[in-house]
């Protein structure tokens, strides 16, 4: 029974073999490699190595070599195909059937394939030197991308003709068909072949094991598609690949992972000395390519745009990782400006020099996904919340992070949803048994916006008019208006907005219990009337906090200078408070 390159190759990607090797052997991580005592002869110093990058193991002191399949065969003593089953078992896999193309057909060669993609790829970049492929070199400065940096990433150019890929093809011995197979021909069902692409920058798609195995091509005048992919292949699955993996596979351990969006994100952040960094091939990610990136970092980071479009991704993606979830490994998650993305960061500063520390967490994710800008006042709504949270921690199939999620989310629950009930029977009453009453109420004002965003179109110019006495509440009285001006249709994306602007201290001040108890309106649950009418309520007690300060230092100025202008000034700030006070009581 014969079982297809192929598939093997798909077992082997999807497996873990520290971890499988890990259950037998203690392993201890040495650089890119685990070390460990041999399991095939008795050693007192470890010379036993597992790479998970080159997918195989090796002992040094007794030559023990092989890859998942080979480790159960000889410890086991499983045959090739009972290892096989059980390695797919493990990972989810469904072996093909004996009457399948997977089990019975011999093992199909590969080489010709690999060999046409080969060749184009020389013929691209030799392409893109010629003066036919001036518009795609002089688009690569525009980008500020350097000599070096094309040349490590094998960029190149097509031509802009129907037919040069398949001559050129041809005179190096490769058959049209040959073409075709490797997606680099398209044979449409009436007519002639023709080159799939034309007129496009060339990005070189390559497997784990740094062969090129597709390509990617970016067109340079208006049409569509923008960006086109080679088809699925015998080597090429574009849900199975990473693109830069091979690139970000040079990282340090200890450097971060950054999940991008697209070709020129990579090659950017690359450049800029961050090589840890990946993108999916213009699918959301897959959990294919979750476990490829696990093989580089145990949580990397995914970066998406702060609006509405991004925190649908975000969400498919913590949705799709959470099977797959197993101690120590899970995903971190960024949300960038509006307009922005990480090759416009990258070449604007030092964004990503400390954007580890902005990231959240898949729990803060989720949680953020569940709460933002819902009410949770009745105990249906509080109920579904609980229901949706159940739906996901039940989709977790490792027993032990299933159960600290379910931990952390009851924790969650009655920290920010159940919450300490005021002492006061009014939703909208304020405790005054607080020192700094006046930064009490600044607090409430801004957690109130946090919390209620939708409410700040009603209160903007209020907002404008504050002058708050802290420095930190000022700064993000600021970055609120911004986010308003830019952002009106996207309320769901101000938290993340505020954290990548630097008020994480902030905003996990104003947001504690110790604030929020103080008045229920400012509270996630409250509804947008209850906050509307609280924030009012605050505001209109700060201005006249604000004007009886103003009649004092009017009063002083009086006494020191008996002028008109001194008398009309506190006359006229008497009778503001008065109009005010006639308002409130009406």
């Amino acid at each position: 029974m014969q079982i297809q390159d192929k598939f093997l190759a798909t077992l082997r990607s999807r497996l873990s073999l520290a971890e499988l090797i890990g259950q037998k052997v203690k392993l201890v991580r040495k650089g890119r490699e685990f070390l460990g005592l041999c399991p095939f002869h008795r050693e007192k110093t470890p010379s036993f190595t597992v790479n998970e990058e080159k997918e195989f193991y090796h002992c040094f002191g007794c030559g023990a070599h092989g890859d998942g399949i080979r480790f159960l065969m000889d410890t086991q003593s499983y045959t090739f195909v009972e290892a096989v089953k059980e390695l797919s078992r493990r990972v989810g896999l469904e072996l093909p059937e004996a009457n399948s193309g997977g089990m019975s057909q011999p093992q199909e060669d590969l080489s010709s394939l690999k060999g046409a993609l080969q060749e184009a790829q020389l013929w691209f970049q030799k392409n893109l030197l010629l003066s036919e492929g001036l518009k795609a070199l002089q688009y690569t400065e525009t980008r500020s991308l350097k000599r070096e940096t094309l040349k490590i990433f094998g960029l190149g150019y097509a031509l802009d003709t129907r037919h040069s890929l398949e001559n050129h093809l041809k005179q190096k011995g490769f058959s049209l068909e040959m073409a075709i197979k490797a997606g680099l021909s398209v044979q449409p069902e009436s007519g002639s072949p023709y080159d799939k692409f034309r007129g496009r920058l060339m990005f070189p798609i390559q497997d784990t094991r740094g062969q090129i195995v597709g390509f990617g091509g970016r067109l340079l005048e208006a049409g569509e598609p923008k960006y086109l992919n080679s088809p699925e292949t015998p080597l090429f699955s574009k849900g199975k690949l990473l693109y830069g993996y091979s690139q970000a596979k040079e990282k340090a351990p200890t450097e971060a992972l950054f999940i991008v969006e697209g070709y020129m994100d990579v090659i950017s952040l690359h450049q800029a000395g961050i090589k840890g960094a990946v993108a999916p091939l213009g699918t959301a990610l897959t959990e294919e390519q979750i476990l490829l990136a696990w093989r580089l970092h145990a949580e990397p980071l995914l970066c998406f745009d702060g609006d509405m479009a991004g925190l649908k991704a975000a969400s498919r993606a913590a949705e799709r990782v959470l099977p797959l979830l197993k101690p120590g490994h899970s995903l971190r998650f960024i949300f960038l400006p509006k307009g922005e993305d990480p090759d416009s960061l990258v070449r604007q500063g030092n964004f990503f020099d400390t954007v580890e520390e902005k990231a959240h967490s898949l729990l803060e994710t989720l949680w953020i996904f569940l709460t933002n800008g819902k009410s949770f006042k009745t105990p249906e709504q509080k109920a579904a919340l609980q229901k949706q949270w159940a739906l996901w921690v039940k989709a977790i199939v490792h027993p032990d992070v299933r159960k600290n999620y379910q931990y952390a989310f009851k924790d969650l629950f009655y920290k920010d949803i159940v919450g300490k009930k005021s002492e006061s029977t009014s939703p909208f009453s304020l405790k005054k048994g607080n020192l700094n009453f006046l930064l009490l109420q600044e607090k409430l004002l801004l957690a109130i916006l946090i919390n209620h965003p939708q409410i700040i179109n009603e209160i903007s110019d209020d907002l404008i008019a504050i002058e708050f006495k802290d420095d930190r509440h000022q700064a993000l009285r600021d970055a609120l208006l911004q986010f308003y001006a830019e952002n009106t249709l996207y309320e769901e994306a101000l938290k993340p907005y505020l954290l990548y602007k630097g008020f994480e201290q902030e905003v996990e001040t104003l947001l504690a219990p110790q604030v929020l108890i103080h008045g229920a309106f400012a509270q996630v649950s409250a509804s947008k009337e209850e906050a509307y009418i609280g924030w009012k309520e605050i505001f209109n007690h700060l201005q006249m906090t604000q004007s009886y300060q103003d009649v004092k230092l009017a009063q002083d100025e009086l006494a020191e200078d008996m002028s008109e202008k001194s008398w009309k000034r506190l006359k006229m700030l008497k009778e503001t408070i008065s109009l005010k006070l006639k308002e409130k009581a009406s």
